[in-house]
């Protein structure tokens, strides 16, 4: 008899599937199912390939493109700043022609504030630079597009020439504004010529003003190398990064007065910084106003400035004042104040020290009614201080004065000047400040109280409410004129002489 374990293996082999079959089937059944997923997948495969080959060869096309495109733009710009270069100097040429044609016969009325104010006798406007339409060639006999020189600059200061400072940091775009405005205004190039003055070496406006303004024969540029005393002197007045940027200010403004004076031998400067845009009228202003400032010893300065100057409060462009403030922000100044203050010269806050009694010493600036000038720069050491509330709202005067045929006299002296005006103001109306809205056509004049009411009386007008020096804003003797609601107001108080 066959054992049990022999019969139940016998019993297995007979009566059902083999294990070794199964084991075959299962390993043929994998490899199947391997080669399905082989031919399944290597069309995808082979798909992705294709396409990250495609998209290698795009991207290297589109790099190449891109490539090109930056070159030709890059020559296009190169090419753009080469024609403008010569449009420039296209546009200097026909000034120029411009200049020998005879003037034109002023299509306004000439009929001026100094009516009725006595005629004085002033030196021959000839004697400085009058305003004129610019040029490139003149007394100095510098062709057109060559550099300016220090030997062409002093033989321009040697005939009269008025030198226009252009008092610059590190604001290229700024300063472009700046530039295109003066271009734009009429100005004799040999009567005002252009010295731009660095403040220490920034590269970008290095750059800009070499290749716009000194390749092109455009203007002089000399740098300030800040001085060594800086951060001590700065310590005087709180040692921060503000009083110091105030005390490289103020010696530079020192450089250039010493630079363009001492060694050029200018017998004037205009001084105009790298954020301000002037009116087209600004050298002729300047221009007609010199005489009356090396006539009168009553007078200092000559500001293009109005801190009141408000589209609402102005509305005559051929108008002037004088003033005991300083205004600054577009200034001339004659060599006479620099041999005045050159051993004391401001060590910061130079513009308040203009306006110091021992440096004012009881004179006087001219004004106009209508800024000459207007200050666009929010960004700087200041912070923009005062800039969105007041300095944006200024109105830079638009139309083409010529200074040359107005009659100035009734600025000539304070004496002319206190007739003229004082009859203008015993002809205006009498008018309380609560009655002012109520007032009648023509002019008005409203006594105040300095100290109790001013405060009141500028909040009605919109006017500057702070003072220097015990001196508020464009004021003369405490009179501070201005146009508001179509009537010519006079603002007075007890200082100004009687109404009889």
């Amino acid at each position: 008899m066959p054992s049990p374990s022999c019969a139940m293996v016998t019993k297995t082999r007979t009566g059902g599937i083999p294990w070794r079959l199964v084991a075959v089937l299962l390993g043929a059944a994998l490899c199947l199912l391997w080669v399905c997923a082989q031919l399944a997948l290597q069309p995808s495969c082979q798909l992705d390939e294709e396409r990250t080959a495609r998209a290698e060869e795009l991207v290297y096309r589109l790099q190449q493109q891109t490539a090109a495109t930056r070159g030709e733009t890059e020559a296009k710009e190169e090419e753009l700043q080469r024609r403008i270069h010569e449009l420039e100097q296209q546009l200097e040429e026909a000034r120029a022609k411009l200049s020998q044609l005879p003037p034109a016969a002023p299509a306004w009325n000439n009929a001026g504030p100094s009516q009725g104010a006595a005629q004085l006798s002033l030196p021959d406007p000839a004697a400085v630079p009058s305003s004129g339409v610019g040029s490139l060639r003149g007394s100095s006999g510098r062709s057109v597009g060559s550099k300016i020189t220090e030997d062409s600059l002093r033989t321009l200061a040697s005939s009269g020439a008025i030198a226009v400072a252009l008092i610059v940091c590190k604001r290229p775009q700024y300063l472009k504004r700046t530039m295109d405005g003066i271009f734009r205004a009429q100005r004799d190039s040999d009567k005002f010529p252009l010295i731009i003055s660095q403040d220490a070496f920034d590269d970008a406006m290095t750059r800009h003003v070499e290749s716009s303004y000194v390749e092109t024969g455009l203007a002089y540029h000399m740098h300030h190398t800040h001085e060594a005393n800086a951060q001590s002197v700065a310590s005087k007045f709180g040692g921060g990064k503000q009083a110091k940027g105030y005390v490289l200010i103020a010696q530079h403004f020192g450089f250039v007065m010493r630079r363009l004076i001492d060694d050029f031998g200018f017998g004037a400067i205009t001084f105009i910084e790298e954020d301000i845009e002037v009116a087209p009228d600004i050298f002729s202003y300047f221009g007609a106003m010199l005489p009356l400032v090396r006539a009168d010893p009553d007078l200092y300065c000559v500001s293009a400035w109005n801190d009141n100057g408000y589209d609402t409060l102005v509305e005559d462009p051929r108008l002037a004042f004088r003033t005991e403030f300083f205004p600054g922000l577009g200034w001339m100044m004659d060599r006479s104040l620099w041999d005045e203050v050159r051993d004391r010269w401001a060590e910061a806050y130079w513009d308040e020290f203009m306006r110091r009694a021992d440096v004012r010493k009881g004179r006087h600036c001219i004004r106009p009614e209508i800024s000459r000038t207007f200050t666009f720069g929010e960004e700087g050491i200041s912070a923009g201080q005062f800039f969105k509330q007041h300095l944006s709202r200024i109105k830079l005067n638009t139309e083409q004065v010529d200074w040359a045929s107005e009659d100035v006299g009734y600025l000539a002296s304070a004496s002319a000047f206190e007739e003229y005006i004082g009859g203008e103001i015993r002809a205006a109306t009498e008018t309380a400040l609560a009655q002012a809205d109520h007032a009648g056509p023509g002019p008005i004049r409203i006594r105040y109280d300095d100290k109790r009411e001013y405060q009141a009386v500028a909040n009605k007008f919109s006017l500057m409410k702070d003072e220097k020096e015990g001196i508020r804003r464009m004021a003369y003797r405490g009179m501070i004129p201005f146009a508001w609601q179509g009537h010519r107001v006079y603002l007075y108080t007890n200082a100004w002489p009687s109404m009889q």
